[in-house]
């Protein structure tokens, strides 16, 4: 049975140190300054490409030795890398849209520099027959060249006002996907003409759509997400619609991803330093890899035993495919009682992976949590009455009713209508707003009897007894009970399979409320403290969409998720500027102007302006 696996050892490391330019065995690895930005390996297995800079690399990969830099990009960057399937070319694209095609036997260009795009090109696809080169830019484009002459073959296809990112032969050639920061878009590139388009995973937040991968019988197609959706979807490409739900795990944006050769197997590189290696047939994580930093680049060796990726600072790792991987036999080799804990054991595993989902553990109807969310509580209350009304033995309105007090600290009302649940019948909800209206009056003794209470109604699910572990923490700091709801907020986060997003939320939100008690106070340094653990934790779901996958922290407290991130840079500046840091505060600014879109960006500067 194949488990999780952590942190496993690499089988090469590959480096060119500029003289013996060797692999080298991982028991006596240096790291180099070879930056990876992309891998491709020749279909025998023989040879592996590797684009760094300005140079292209050519490897053996039997002998683990480098063959030959490849050196005629002078001012580009090599953003770009493909070998074709008959094993003959290598084609390379930088980031001044510059073109080159080389032979992969001998190492040599086979064109000069040809300017292919005004833009950078991220990315390079030979068509499954080797007669076609398709090459993507951020100028918009889409182009195909002939691979005998090097000229352009047929007009482009323009996408304006947006940045292609990836492009990919079907297996049959008869289909060209594009992935775009729009959508993904698929084209006949014989004749040019539009076949299908879907958001993908533009439609979450706008993330981009960053790579693409086709099943090898053509099936299926896969695609990964940027930051605002760091997730694998998977695409029936009879109807162009999702397949299943989406593959979560990573939580930073998914650079890359591919398939082993008979699609069994999905590896994918993310800027979280990870490389996760996926089995296709029941979408789970079976292995990750760690990066010392954010990996670009992904590829199976020919004979999918290895696994190679790069990442931005470092070097080629080679990581093993584990024995046990495929296939997945627990049900031919198990009894039923073994294949449940086999299944048990897994789901523990695959906990960290799931972390990023969204979490709703409480009943409460539509339009009252759009109305808690939006901060319309009298139209929640409103709505509740009314449910009420019509229903007066309906325990779960009565336990919504009480949040909605709670919220507006109405703490008698929000008590009695717990009570008034609870008395209905006792309840997961009943209990967790009778603790959170006793902290409201500061009976932390009595709160402290109901949350265990509501600890027996969670029915043994993790993500529930996480969740009602928050919930409480929040409760009590609430309650003035810092200290406690600190340490406990601690406690959760050293625990294994909890959902750390989750806690370094609370941890981050929790921060920006002692640091606001401690500026309040003129205590300025304990602020900055404050406010720097704040930035820290936030760092850690920096740019994903919080307020979408923990509503219940926004429909209970009302807490401002969107824009946590930002204010805890911002309280940590003010805060240095007040401790007369000025210099760290200068830096803390800049750090939040860099990190921001361009249209919040006046804004700021105002802020700062003022502050100043």
């Amino acid at each position: 049975m194949a488990q999780l696996i952590l942190n496993p050892t690499p089988l090469r490391l590959f480096e060119d140190n500029g003289q013996g330019d060797s692999t080298i065995s991982i028991n006596n690895q240096r790291f180099s300054t070879h930056r990876a930005n992309a891998i491709a390996v020749s279909p025998d297995g023989r040879r592996m490409v590797s684009a760094s800079y300005s140079m292209v690399r050519l490897w053996d990969m039997n002998e683990g030795v480098l063959l030959k830099r490849l050196e005629e990009h002078v001012w580009g960057v090599v953003d770009a890398l493909a070998v074709s399937l008959d094993g003959q070319l290598i084609a390379s694209g930088d980031d001044q849209g510059m073109l080159i095609a080389w032979d992969l036997n001998i190492g040599e260009s086979l064109t000069q520099a040809i300017k292919a795009h005004s833009s950078r090109i991220p990315s390079l696809a030979f068509s499954p027959d080797s007669s076609l080169l398709a090459t993507s830019s951020g100028d918009g484009t889409i182009k195909l060249w002939c691979t005998k002459t090097w000229e352009l073959s047929g007009n482009p296809i323009i996408y304006p006002k947006t940045n292609v990112c990836c492009v990919r032969f079907s297996p049959s050639g008869a289909l060209l996907a594009i992935a775009t920061h729009n959508d993904i878009q698929i084209y006949d590139p014989g004749t040019r003409k539009y076949v299908a388009s879907f958001k993908g995973h533009a439609a979450i937040n706008g993330s981009y759509n960053n790579s693409l991968a086709w099943m090898p019988d053509g099936t299926r197609l896969f695609s990964a997400g940027g930051d605002t959706d760091p997730t694998i979807r998977e695409w029936d490409t009879s109807n162009w619609m999702q397949v299943g739900e989406p593959w979560k795990g990573h939580f930073k944006s998914i650079r890359a991803i591919c398939l082993n050769s008979n699609g069994t197997l999905l590896a994918s590189a993310s800027d979280d330093r990870g490389v996760r290696l996926w089995r296709v047939s029941d979408r789970r994580t079976i292995v990750v890899f760690k990066h010392p930093t954010m990996v670009q680049c992904v590829a199976f060796s020919a004979n999918d035993r290895g696994i190679l990726s790069g990442d931005q600072r470092k070097a080629i790792f080679e990581w093993p495919v584990p024995e046990d991987a495929l296939p997945d036999d627990r049900s031919k080799n198990s009894s039923d009682g073994d294949s449940k804990a086999a299944q048990k054991e897994d789901m523990m595993h695959q906990a960290q992976a799931e972390a990023y989902s969204c979490f709703k553990g409480l009943a409460i109807n539509p339009d009252v949590r759009s109305a808690c969310i939006a901060g319309d509580l009298d139209t929640a209350e409103m709505a509740l009455n009314e449910d009420i009304d019509a229903d007066a033995n309906n325990h779960v309105s009565y336990a919504n009713r009480a949040f909605v007090m709670a919220r507006i600290s109405r703490w008698d009302f929000a008590l009695h209508d717990a009570n008034k649940s609870i008395k209905i019948q006792p309840s997961f909800a009943g209990h967790i707003s009778k603790g959170i209206s006793l902290c409201g009056k500061k009976q932390v003794q009595a709160a402290r009897i109901s949350f265990d209470l509501a600890s027996l109604f969670t029915n043994g699910d993790l993500k529930t007894d996480h969740f009602l572990f928050l919930i409480r923490a929040i409760a009590l700091f609430n309650a003035n009970e810092h200290q406690e709801a600190m340490l406990r907020i601690g406690e959760l986060a050293a625990c294994p399979n909890v959902d750390p997003v989750a806690c370094r939320i609370v941890e981050a939100y929790l921060h920006v409320q002692l640091g606001n008690i401690a500026l309040d106070g003129a205590r300025n340094n304990e602020a900055v403290e404050h406010f720097t653990a704040a930035v820290n934790a936030s760092a850690f779901f920096y740019k994903l969409p919080i307020h979408l996958m923990y509503e219940e922290f926004v429909v209970l407290f009302g807490w401002d998720l969107k824009s946590l991130w930002q204010t805890t840079n911002k309280q940590q500046c003010l805060a240095l500027f007040r401790a007369g840091s000025f210099g760290a505060g200068i830096k803390a600014y800049q750090s939040i102007m860099d990190n921001i879109d361009e249209d919040m960006k006046a804004d700021l500067h105002a802020w700062f302006a003022a502050l100043k």
